[in-house]
């Protein structure tokens, strides 16, 4: 079966290699490509495809943040096999990325030639993550993208973390977001309980894993 891909990545040179890896292995066939959020979305709504291979974030106006982008993707095209391309050191991120509902990750500064399995791997519905992210997201003790147990945070939840990781206070993202402090006391409860952080010290060790 050759699989139908979308790739989108903002640089040129990473998605020309990527295209010639999937397209020279046999897994696939590329079927469109994009640079921005906007044309992703577009590409994503012109061309059926069996699984996206996207970078964490590109330009795109209010969707070029990582975890909106999945978000989008996830809430619009809820069935489709999302494999990310990352570069990241950052532990929490990518701890995220994994309770956004991502099924694979590929670190795209190592060889990229476990691509086609990864490709193969999220097609079948399966979790996939290449070594040297393993390692990364093991050292703080999640295994939830081999088993796929995670549960997905909300982009709410997802929006109150990154501004608690930011600095804000719970109150002042109430006032940020035109909520109640009850409201978003409960959305930074919710995502503590998915991401099985007990305790506003772990919560903050958590969102600075990857400054260490």
């Amino acid at each position: 079966m050759t699989l139908r891909i979308i790739i989108a990545d903002d640089h040129p040179v990473v998605r020309i290699g990527t295209k010639a890896v999937i397209e020279s292995s046999g897994v696939g066939q590329v079927v469109a490509e994009a640079s921005t959020v906007a044309e992703l979305m577009t590409a994503l709504s012109d061309h059926p495809c069996d699984v996206l291979v996207t970078d964490y974030s590109m330009p795109g106006g209010q969707q070029a943040d990582g975890f909106a982008m999945i978000a989008m993707i996830r809430r619009r095209f809820p069935t489709l096999p999302v494999l990310m391309l990352s570069v990241s050191n950052n532990l929490a991120i990518l701890r995220m990325v994994v309770a956004t509902g991502v099924l694979g990750l590929v670190d795209k500064t190592s060889s990229m030639d476990e691509l086609p399995q990864a490709i193969q791997t999220v097609q079948r519905g399966m979790p996939y993550i290449s070594l040297t992210l393993k390692e990364r997201i093991d050292a703080i003790g999640t295994n939830s993208v081999e088993e796929g147990e995670a549960k997905p945070l909300s982009p709410r939840e997802l929006e109150v973390l990154r501004l608690l990781g930011s600095g804000m206070t719970v109150k002042e993202i109430a006032i940020h977001l035109h909520k109640s402090v009850s409201t978003i006391s409960r959305q930074k409860g919710d995502a503590m309980l998915k991401l099985g952080l007990k305790g506003d010290a772990e919560l903050f060790d958590y969102l600075r894993d990857g400054e260490r």
